[in-house]
């Protein structure tokens, strides 16, 4: 088991490798580990991850009140993420960010179901604007089933969330979730390749291959 430093520490890592991929900027984004069934360790209000240090990570309890001497406050979300670790008791760790391409489809609501790669089912969900009720800490039906059931998911409007059973690990979900988010972006504006096939076929020699392929390719770009 980490040790609480190891803990504040390794948030720390986090929050900088998330600011230098462009996941967060300014101040955004927040990160949590869930330490106890009642201690929890979260990015505090205010601090742009790139400038994280051990003693800014504040410790709260399960209603989200802090539990140690730290001058910070908690991410105005630490409730929501205790919400999340109660509905799913196997995840240890959340990431809230706004990578650019996961976070344009979580804006626009448009769910990757036309996904180019498989991984997508298993790493995308997307829940509702109102998926949670910051008056009454409830979340949605589509919240929880996203919690339970996906790695990652867009937030209607705003952004995306990722979980992990390690920090680490919920840093390579949305490390992943972004990668698949653009990936299918590109997939969608490549132009179909349709006839390069026959274009191929009727010619003859290498030279001549490669000749009817770029421009067949050229064509089709140019649509």
């Amino acid at each position: 088991m980490l040790t609480e430093f190891e803990v504040r520490r390794t948030i720390c890592e986090i929050g900088k490798r998330l600011y230098a991929k462009g996941y967060v900027a300014a101040k955004h984004g927040n990160i949590s580990y869930k330490y106890s069934d009642n201690e929890y360790f979260c990015t505090p209000s205010g601090v742009s991850k790139v400038f994280l240090t051990p003693d800014k990570i504040v410790k709260v309890d399960a209603n989200g009140k802090k539990i140690d001497n730290c001058k910070y406050n908690p991410t105005s979300e630490v409730t929501l993420h205790i919400r999340m670790y109660q509905e799913n008791p196997s995840i240890r760790a959340l990431i809230h960010a706004q990578p650019p391409f996961s976070t344009a489809y979580a804006i626009k609501n448009v769910p990757i179901n036309n996904c180019v790669l498989p991984e997508n089912y298993v790493y995308l969900g997307i829940v509702p604007k109102g998926a949670y009720n910051k008056t009454t800490g409830e979340i949605s039906d589509a919240l929880k089933d996203c919690i339970k059931t996906k790695k990652g998911f867009l937030f209607e409007g705003t952004s995306v969330f990722s979980t992990g059973d390690t920090l680490e690990n919920a840093f390579d979900n949305v490390d992943s979730l972004e990668f698949y988010s653009k990936m299918n972006f590109i997939g969608s504006h490549i132009p179909e390749a349709a006839g390069i096939t026959e274009a191929v076929s009727d010619c003859s020699g290498e030279e001549a291959l490669v000749k009817t392929v770029t421009e067949q390719i050229m064509r089709e770009l140019g649509k």
